[in-house]
Formats: C-alpha cells, structure tokens, sequence
C-alpha cells in the first residue's frame, strides 16, 4: 500500500476521535425558566470530571498519533497484515471517546475505569504487535539503529503493561487505576526510541 495514504487515513481518524473527545462534556438540561448564575455555576463545577477524563484522553491520543508517525516515518514498506493491524488501533482509537465520556460522568465506579483501561490495554497492545510485524518483516529503513528499534520496544511494553495493571487495580481501586492511566501519558511525555531525535545510526 502506499505509505502517504496509509498515514493520511491514519492522521485522518487520530483527528476525528480527539475531536470527538468533546462530545462527552454537556451540561445537564435545564428546565424553564433558565439556570440563575449561582445554579449555572454549580452546573459547569460539576463537570470536572469530565473535564478531567477529557484532558486525559485528549493527551492519551495525542501521544498515540505521534508514536504513530515517529514509527512510521522510520518504515519503507506497508504491506496487508500492517494496514489489518492499523485498522484495528484505529477501531479502538475511535472507541477511546465513548469510554472517555463513561469514565468522566462516573469516575470512581470499577466499570468505568476498567472499561477505559481495557480500551486503552487493547491500543498499547496493538502498538506492540505493530512494532512485532515491522521488525520481523525488515520494514524499516536500513539507517534505523537497533538501539532505537530496542528502546521503541521497551517503550510500547512499559506503556502496556502499566495499561493492564492500571485495568486489574480499576477493580479493587479505581482512583488508584486513573493516576496510573496519567502515569503512562507522562510517561510518553519523554522522547523515546523512535520517537527520539537521532533514531538513526
């Protein structure tokens, strides 16, 4: 497949669901007559959690979009299994705003956190069979040094077992489950492997 299209498609979907990301914030309906300032700003008070999950997931997909590119600007080739592969992170890309809007309206409850760090364990988990295919198919550029494809690695493992152990902990203790989920977006703050700068020899 064409490299430029694949990335295109890519940056296309990683655009739409951080735009979606803002859909999960409402306020509640009010009934005639209209809210007074006092109860308005009671009303906008009320959504921190949401604005919370959504500041979180917005970092979440930021930082999954430029993994993306820094990965795939070190690849030649794009062949069926890496486009299959692609399409299912993107399926759960998508899925990260709904889970974003259940985790904001009830933050504390073991269903919401554990479906949100489920839906994200299932991306840090795709990332790696990502990086599993373009390494065992000789897809990157030849420049490509093994220390930024081993860093890169180790960066998607970290990020995923964090995911699945911040997923188990959401059912005992799920505000334990969300800073965990905001440990691995500072986490990716750092460059690493291929996200680095000189990941070429």
């Amino acid at each position: 497949m064409n490299k430029g299209r694949f990335e295109a498609f890519s940056d296309s979907v990683f655009a739409f669901a951080i735009t979606l990301l803002i859909l999960g914030i409402a306020l509640p309906a009010f009934k005639n007559p209209p809210p007074s300032e006092r109860e308005l700003a009671h009303a906008l008070l009320r959504l921190w959690p949401n604005l919370l999950a959504y500041l979180l997931s917005f970092s979440v997909i930021g930082i999954m979009w430029q993994n993306h590119h820094a990965l795939f600007r070190l690849v030649d080739t794009v062949d069926r299994m890496t486009v299959f592969l692609n399409l299912s992170l993107l399926g759960v890309t998508v899925f990260i705003p709904f889970a974003t809007s259940v985790l904001g309206a009830y933050p504390t409850m073991r269903s919401s956190t554990f479906l949100y760090g489920l839906t994200l364990t299932s991306s840090g988990s795709i990332y790696n069979l990502l990086l599993w295919h373009v390494k065992r198919t000789g897809a990157f550029h030849a420049n490509v040094s093994e220390a930024a494809i081993r860093q890169t690695t180790i960066a998607y493992r970290v990020g995923a077992m964090t995911y699945a152990v911040a997923t188990l902990a959401s059912l005992v203790a799920p505000v334990l489950s969300f800073a965990l989920y905001l440990l691995v977006a500072g986490y990716y703050l750092f460059p690493r492997g291929a996200d680095a700068d000189l990941a070429t020899k």
